[in-house]
């Protein structure tokens, strides 16, 4: 439970959870209404900002591990630790998670995304 409350303190972890959301609405949005000329057009004027909002997530997922090894680092540098090995290796592993959840995130984004543009072609054969 610590953990996870460690997690959602962090502001790059809520970055990634509010920008997935966001993402994960809109595609929704998209597969499941119903198909016609305004789903159309609309599945074609979101194209663009969702793979900028899909690759955006494993670059968020980065810049949480960039800030996690310079906290890491930072807290060795101001206390003398008799175990820094200790320090470094929960430090470490602390700054990968948000690379982790940036692709675990970002992943199904694609798929789904995906699912959506064979909607749209299943759709333009039966037009």
């Amino acid at each position: 439970m610590a953990e996870l409350t460690s997690l959602l303190s962090n502001k790059v972890v809520l970055a990634l959870l509010g920008l997935a959301s966001f993402t994960y609405f809109i595609l929704f949005d998209l597969y499941f209404a119903s198909p016609s000329q305004g789903w159309e057009v609309k599945v074609r004027n979101w194209q663009t900002g969702l793979l900028a909002l899909i690759s955006a997530q494993p670059l968020l997922g980065l810049l949480g591990t960039i800030q996690g090894l310079l906290d890491t680092f930072e807290f060795i540098s101001i206390f003398e630790v008799l175990s820094q090995q200790a320090i470094m290796s929960g430090g470490i592993s602390n700054a990968l998670i948000t690379t982790k959840l940036g692709l675990v995130l970002a992943i199904p984004s694609l798929v789904f995304r995906q699912l959506v543009l064979f909607k749209l072609k299943k759709q333009r054969g039966h037009s």
